[in-house]
């Protein structure tokens, strides 16, 4: 049976110091020096044996990115296409008595549309985004229409009537919600556009003629103006798309052409649904510099 350092170590001491002669106490010396090591060795192997007090490392993991600030100058490339179909009145009379030609017809104008733009944003703590931006598009939007019918005079008269967006341009304000990278946004302002209107007309009376004119026509809401619907996405940290709709509305005017033969007198209108999507790159100029992100251990 193996004998507990303790009680052996009480033995050996005992036996010191009741022994006799010198070489029987130089043997309990050193039995006693050798008890205190083994004690010792036992200790330490007990206490390595024990759970440790000491804790892990503990990862704390670093904190989310900064949510995205709209804050910003921005410039951009857009494309997309515009549509648009009005009534119109028309009358064709020569000096010829009853030589009259006139009723009312429609056209449908279809395009594409593309151009640039530049704007600047402000996003308020609470999400709410602030901005302005202009544009400057090339347009393909036309349309014309041909008629044909009898005059007054008995007669048979045929024209064709058409009208081609060239161009346009918009000043406008934006005001939107901002949810982290996703923003919607409602815009609206003034508007400025060339417009060339077209026509050939001929009858039996007889009558012939053509002619065009290019105007430019602008305005200020709520006469003349733009008004839309957008979201936008940022896809990168300098890097957003955006898909927007857009009424672009120049009021409808009456276009009068006097001519040698006679007179041609028609409707036009320049007011245009467009839907058109965009890629913008956003300068760093005026955004808040992001918090920088530590890793905790």
């Amino acid at each position: 049976m193996k004998i507990p350092t303790k009680i052996y170590f009480f033995k050996k001491t005992f036996a010191f110091i009741g022994g006799r002669g010198h070489a029987h106490r130089v043997a309990a010396a050193r039995n006693i020096v050798f008890s205190f090591m083994l004690a010792a060795a036992v200790g330490s192997a007990y206490a390595a044996d024990l759970p440790s007090k000491i804790s892990a490392p503990v990862f704390t993991p670093p904190p989310p990115p900064p949510a995205y600030d709209w804050t910003g100058f921005y410039v951009g490339v857009n494309v997309g296409y515009g549509i648009d179909h009005f009534a119109f009145p028309y009358i064709i009379s020569s000096p010829t008595p009853g030589a009259v030609f006139q009723g009312r017809s429609g056209i449908t104008a279809t395009g594409p549309v593309g151009g640039v733009q530049a704007g600047f944003n402000y996003q308020f703590p609470f999400g709410l985004v602030l901005g302005v931006e202009l544009d400057n598009d090339w347009s393909g939007i036309r349309g014309q229409t041909t008629v044909n019918g009898a005059m007054v005079s008995g007669g048979f008269g045929s024209a064709t009537f058409g009208s081609k967006f060239q161009d346009f341009a918009t000043a406008r304000g934006r005001i939107g919600y901002a949810l982290d990278r996703f923003m919607i946004y409602f815009t609206g302002g003034a508007t400025v556009g060339s417009v060339n209107t077209y026509y050939s007309a001929a009858t039996t009376a007889p009558f012939s003629a053509s002619g065009s004119s290019t105007a430019t026509r602008s305005g200020l809401l709520p006469h003349v103006g733009v008004i839309g619907i957008g979201a936008e996405y940022a896809i990168a940290k300098n890097l957003t798309i955006k898909a927007e709709y857009l009424y672009d509305f120049i009021n409808a005017r009456n276009t009068s052409y006097n001519t040698p033969a006679g007179t041609v007198n028609f409707g036009t209108r320049t007011m245009y649904h467009i839907a058109r999507v965009g890629l913008n790159y956003k300068f760093d100029w005026l955004s808040p510099a992001p918090a920088p992100v530590v890793a905790k251990y």
